[in-house]
């Protein structure tokens, strides 16, 4: 796109995958992952989850998170993402994983932290609950990553 030209999809030389590039030029313009961080805040044992109230998946539930803002660390985004989606500060970043969403491209990076306060809803929820490891409603989980990390800290409480 440096030239100004359409962009088309190639293979570009020395690749093996289809990309958006300028035959006039060569660029090769990428379509990398981008990042979400989140957190499950952690009290007396129990995780706050969040009800979508939003699409993708409105109605099911996920632990407070999204996409990361240029200029913010991964934890500064998990923190931020807490306080607007649930209300809550966080302290205490943990991290229990990295976690990949091939569709649509994502990454999550996912901390426990330790819940300061009280939660209330957010703009982009519905209802907040929290929930002991054999109560996570998991057939209404919104999506696999989200399962993926909540099953992995349910693992290190040793539930």
């Amino acid at each position: 796109m440096h030239c100004g030209q359409r962009l088309t999809s190639a293979i570009p030389e020395g690749d093996t995958k289809r990309r958006m590039v300028c035959l006039d030029c060569g660029f090769v313009h990428y379509l990398n992952p981008r990042p979400v961080a989140g957190t499950i805040p952690v009290r007396e044992g129990k995780v706050l989850l969040g009800r979508r109230d939003i699409e993708p998946r409105r109605g099911f539930w996920v632990f407070p998170g999204g996409y990361m803002d240029v200029g913010e660390s991964a934890e500064q985004a998990a923190i931020r993402e807490t306080l607007e989606e649930v209300q809550l500060e966080v302290t205490g970043l943990e991290l229990i994983g990295v976690f990949t969403r091939v569709e649509p491209g994502v990454v999550v990076i996912v901390y426990e932290a330790v819940a300061v306060g009280e939660p209330a809803v957010g703009h982009e929820t519905s209802e907040i609950g929290w929930f002991a490891p054999h109560e996570i409603p998991w057939d209404t989980i919104a999506f696999d990553s989200t399962e993926a990390a909540l099953r992995a800290w349910v693992a290190k409480q040793g539930a």
